[in-house]
């Protein structure tokens, strides 16, 4: 799931759908161009710290990610039209459930408000995110605000 989007001070909501369900890293990126063209990033050893917060009964079919000024949907499939598919679903959808607009709203406002960055295309699946601005939702909370809970204890852990 390779993405420049997904660095530093984002916050990654992935589903558990086992019990006892296990979380791993990868590995660090110091830098990634949209598409990972060459197959590979600048691989770097990282100190990473990572919090995480189990948010029970919480459905995210695809990795779901958050920054201070979006919201980004993701999709990994084959071919890459269908890793695009995945993710704007996904963006539509979410963006439905969090503002209460009809479905076909939230399709125009992703369709005429909504980025498409491509996150890699050298996997064996191809990484699509589909990214919305949050200055278009409203005031929109995600999940009681964990983004801005988990940023206010990175930045305390480092200050």
């Amino acid at each position: 799931m390779d993405t420049p989007e997904l660095r530093a001070g984002v916050t990654v909501y992935l589903g558990v759908n086992v019990e006892g369900g296990l979380f791993s890293v990868g590995d660090g990126h110091g830098l990634q161009g949209h598409g990972e063209v060459c197959g590979t990033a600048v691989e770097s050893a990282m100190n990473t710290v990572v919090a995480v917060e189990l948010i029970k009964g919480v459905s995210t079919p695809w990795p779901r990610l958050e920054d201070d000024r979006h919201l980004m949907s993701t999709g990994s499939a084959r071919p890459l039209e269908d890793a695009y598919r995945i993710s704007q679903h996904d963006l539509v959808t979410w963006t439905s459930e969090l503002t209460g607009l009809d479905t076909l709203d939230a399709y125009q406002l992703v369709s005429q408000a909504g980025q498409a960055p491509v996150g890699n295309v050298c996997d064996t699946n191809y990484t699509m995110v589909a990214k919305l601005p949050k200055a278009y939702l409203g005031r929109t909370s995600v999940h009681e605000d964990v983004h801005a809970r988990l940023r206010a204890l990175g930045s305390a852990y480092t200050s």
